[in-house]
């Protein structure tokens, strides 16, 4: 296990594609981040020719989905159809609409492999910084 004063970050670059309309892809390259000074989450940034989206979501969340359908609502996450190949498939909604993003299902797995790895499930709590979230509840309120 990690010491406790080094934070492990886990960071992939993934080539990934959106799927438009037509059922064309268009290249969108992103960014995997997972830090472990927020252990449940992983952020997905996607860049475009104008501007970065920047989407965060629960790191299980991710690593389900690489078997089976994971997700409801905001973020859906399943395996690719078998005719795309070994592809993964995140479905993004969102008031203005919404997207579906495929990656390689090998870049995902390798992140998720090491997310797991630099912190282990049911050691999250390890990482919690419990007195600056109380403090950010509290600021909400």
């Amino acid at each position: 296990m990690e010491p406790m004063n080094v934070v492990p970050t886990v960071e992939h670059d993934i080539h990934m594609q959106v799927v438009i309309a037509d059922g064309n892809r268009v290249a969108l390259p992103a960014t995997l981040t997972y830090r472990a000074e927020d252990p449940f989450a992983v952020t997905a940034t996607f860049r475009t020719a104008d501007n970065e989206i920047s989407w965060v979501f629960a790191r299980e969340l991710l690593r389900d989905g690489l078997r089976d359908i994971a997700g409801h609502g905001d973020i859906v996450v399943r395996p690719g159809h078998p005719s795309r190949g070994a592809r993964v498939s995140l479905t993004l909604n969102s008031p203005s609409g919404s997207a579906v993003i495929e990656g390689s299902r090998e870049q995902i797995g390798d992140f998720v492999a090491e997310m797991y790895r630099a912190v282990p499930e049911d050691a999250e709590w390890m990482y919690l910084d419990l007195d600056r979230t109380i403090e950010d509840l509290l600021e909400a309120s």
